[in-house]
């Protein structure tokens, strides 16, 4: 083996500490706060929808085109505790450690023993990944659609799959389609396996409990007046994917789909050892597990003809498959050569690297909440802002009506004095101040630093990195 058990141990438990102090006064990204407030305005409404993009696509009436299940998942953690960031960036702890429990459940059926040195090995592969580490504590549904999808695999992949293993995994795999669409790739990968292994009963089984389980996504479009409508208007126009529905920009999402594994060095490392184990274990392949290498090869071809963005964000969908196939294809025939050690320690290299950084910028900023409420003096209450999405954290509920900057980006048009600009708009909302980061979430369109009047708006308070402007 390339590492003994004991250095295994050593190495696991070094980066279990990194990931939890990685954890520790995580800065929060827009992703945290836009889902955020979607899941605060369902926990108090019943409905998902959202003021920070008041006046965009109907999305402060009722958002029909939205990552449902994980955002009631996020309220419910909001009812209990609250709409502090720890709290929301919870839920992606918690589906990270659910992987991860699917991982060892993986290497105990094919071991049958619930220790060993692979777990150890792959256990350390997973502590190591800076992508799976930063975003086990974002607001984002992927590592939600990974566990589902995943465990939806598990009930599948046995030898004889009985009725509860089909029925449980239809339903899992029709949840992970209920927190993002992009869930729907695990419905097809699990119907086309069923059918490849001739097991058609069991595929009309699966397609029903998953049918019906995936089905739910509409029930706000049934209760909305005019529902599918308003859902096809804002399916259609949605700001971060419309320019995607033309067969030109569509050719393009597919040429470029294979960056989605190469986008950074945080998707490279698990790609580059992945590759590098197929290449080197080519004569192996077709020993491996045949449902592993059908139903990831399936959800790989699926989502390449589905998705309208081919983000390295997405890839935590697909790492769990990818560290079953590392598994499969080292354990297969075990080596240990100098290309190996290389390719773990660039691996090995990348993660360390990217979760130092993470811990060094959590622990050289101030805690943003916490800058957030030392400007509460400055700040007039229960009037109505134009702050950053962030801004959402600990203060939301303390003024009238919040927009966010991400809504006038969205609608800014080129201009030669984008501050000005900006301005107009923000008054047009009526807007009594507006906030500015200088520092964590620079936009193009802030005046330079110091500026002390905008049309309509006066300067009252700059502190070299945050700017409070008011009503004149």
């Amino acid at each position: 083996m390339v590492f003994s058990e004991r250095q295994l141990q050593i190495i696991l438990g070094i980066l279990v500490v990194l990931a939890g102090l990685s954890y520790f006064h995580r800065y929060p990204t827009g992703d945290d706060a836009w889902f955020a407030e979607q899941s605060y305005w369902f926990q108090k409404e019943g409905i998902i929808r959202s003021e920070f993009f008041r006046g965009t696509l109907g999305w402060e009436k009722q958002l029909l085109v939205s990552h449902k299940l994980f955002l009631v998942f996020g309220s419910w953690l909001i009812d209990l505790f609250g709409y502090h960031l720890p709290v929301i960036q919870f839920v992606g702890l918690i589906f990270f450690g659910v992987i991860i429990g699917e991982l060892c459940f993986y290497i105990y059926q094919k071991e049958h023993k619930l220790y060993s040195w692979h777990l150890l090995f792959i256990l350390t592969l997973v502590f190591s990944n800076v992508l799976l580490i930063r975003m086990s504590f974002e607001n984002r549904p992927e590592l939600m659609v990974s566990a589902l999808g995943f465990g939806s695999f598990l009930c599948l992949q046995r030898a004889r799959p009985n009725i509860v293993n089909i029925l449980l995994a239809g339903v899992l795999a029709g949840l992970a389609m209920l927190c993002h669409l992009n869930g729907v790739i695990f419905l097809l990968a699990g119907l086309f396996i069923l059918l490849y292994l001739k097991r058609f009963k069991q595929a009309f089984w699966f397609s029903l409990a998953g049918g019906i389980t995936g089905l739910f996504y509409f029930t706000d479009v049934v209760l909305a007046d005019n529902g599918f409508a308003i859902w096809y208007y804002q399916f259609r126009h949605d700001l971060a994917t419309q320019n995607a529905f033309s067969w030109q920009a569509k050719l393009m999402v597919l040429l470029r789909y294979p960056k989605l594994f190469f986008e950074s060095l945080e998707q490279a490392a698990l790609t580059l050892l992945l590759v590098y184990l197929l290449i080197k274990q080519r004569k192996f392949i077709k020993e491996l597990s045949k449902p592993l290498k059908i139903y990831s090869l399936s959800i790989f071809l699926f989502f390449w003809v589905i998705t309208k963005d081919g983000s390295g964000t997405y890839m935590p969908i697909f790492m769990p498959f990818m560290f079953a196939m590392v598994y499969e294809l080292y354990k297969v025939n075990p080596f240990k050569e100098i290309s190996l050690k290389l390719v773990l320690a660039v691996y090995f290299v990348i993660g360390l690297y990217g979760i130092v950084e993470i811990i060094y910028r959590n622990f050289t900023n101030p805690y943003l909440p916490v800058a957030y409420e030392k400007l509460r003096p400055y700040l007039p209450a229960k009037k109505s802002g134009f702050v950053p999405l962030t801004f959402f954290f600990n203060e939301y509920e303390r003024y009238g009506h919040l927009l966010s900057s991400e809504n006038y980006t969205y609608h800014a048009t080129p201009t030669n004095d984008p501050s000005t600009q900006m301005a107009q708009w923000a008054h047009k909302k009526k807007a009594d101040f507006i906030l500015m980061d200088y520092e964590f979430r620079p936009e193009y369109y802030y005046p330079k630093p110091g500026t002390s009047s905008l049309p309509f708006y006066k300067l009252t308070y700059f502190d070299g990195r945050f700017a409070v402007y008011k009503l004149k």
